[in-house]
């Protein structure tokens, strides 16, 4: 949304909020849940291109769930590396994102013998929707993680770390919990509580306005928002966490990353420098770490110190056939 027009249309939102508080609430959950479709084309730069390219090589297959279906990409290790019995990881993008973005991870992950798929969220990429939720998200994401079980990990970006977060913990009730051994969050947000109201302040809800959209979630969630809190989550999910946030990171801030990391002693922040939210994703050396991780070789990088900087992964950047090149407002 230009700021231009939100600033006209703020002060509207206010006095509907305030005159309407449980109509505007609802028309503030519509507009929380939609993706900009028309914008996701700029996932379409020539790394995303080059990425797809692979993923057009794998197998595609249409995931059911109960809101629609989810296109996933399937990719197989060699023979003679895969892991017996297979064991898959989940790659799970962020908000407007796709499952090309998450594409730098691909081959560190079959290299070290996994099946990986990655996955389009409900409203995003090839998948069907028009929204996006955290109980959508969930619901979708048991489906694939039924569809190619068992999983070992689950490596997710942003907000597909609140989706993953959500599933792993039980928090949706009305969704299975999914069951998973490890866990790789890339930039997550540490709160649905501090998003949704940060959304609520960018668009001009009143605070009875505001109460109204956590009412709506509630609602559709099954539980309040403050069920939501990620490190409550990550302490009901125990498993081993690794944590990768950018400590320049402007729509994602680094306290997320440290909050997320109070959850307990099985949780590891591995800081980084200079690569952002968005480019990150590009980095080959951010894709090894996340690949020890998930293999259980974590300890062979445990000791390092220096930061991962831009000025260290310009080639990798350059040359990682992958990107997310998306607004990530949540």
């Amino acid at each position: 949304m230009a700021a231009s027009f939100l600033r006209l249309l703020r002060p509207v939102i206010r006095a509907s909020s305030l005159i309407a508080p449980r109509l505007t609430g609802r028309l503030a959950f519509k507009a929380f849940c939609t993706p900009p479709r028309a914008h996701q084309g700029i996932n379409s730069g020539p790394a995303v291109k080059s990425m797809g390219g692979r993923l057009g090589r794998a197998a595609r297959v249409s995931v059911p769930f109960p809101c629609g279906s989810v296109s996933a990409y399937v990719c197989e290790p060699r023979p003679e590396i895969a892991r017996s019995p297979a064991q898959t990881v989940i790659l799970l993008h962020g908000w407007t994102g796709e499952a090309a973005t998450m594409g730098a991870f691909v081959a560190p992950l079959l290299n070290a013998g996994f099946r990986v798929v990655a996955y389009d969220l409900p409203a995003h990429g090839q998948s069907t929707g028009s929204e996006l939720n955290v109980p959508l998200g969930v619901a979708s994401l048991e489906a694939v993680a039924r569809a190619f079980a068992p999983v070992h990990a689950i490596v997710s970006h942003s907000f597909g770390g609140s989706i993953a977060l959500a599933a792993l913990a039980g928090t949706v009730p009305a969704q299975p919990r999914v069951m998973a051994q490890r866990l790789a969050m890339i930039c997550p947000p540490s709160s649905l509580a501090q998003v949704t109201r940060q959304f609520g302040r960018a668009i001009g809800l009143s605070q009875r306005g505001q109460a109204a959209l956590e009412a709506r979630i509630h609602s559709v969630a099954g539980t309040p928002i403050s069920a939501f809190e990620g490190a409550d989550q990550l302490a009901r999910f125990g498993g081993p966490t690794l944590l990768l946030h950018c400590r320049d990171d402007k729509e994602v801030g680094f306290a997320n990353a440290e909050m997320l990391a109070g959850a307990g002693s099985f949780v590891r922040l591995h800081a980084v420098q200079g690569l952002g939210h968005r480019r990150i994703l590009q980095s080959r050396q951010v894709a090894a770490i996340v690949a020890d991780f998930v293999a259980g070789r974590a300890a062979q990088r445990a000791d390092q110190t220096q930061p991962i900087s831009s000025r260290r992964t310009t080639a990798s950047i350059a040359s990682t056939p992958s990107a997310e090149a998306f607004r990530q407002g949540r």
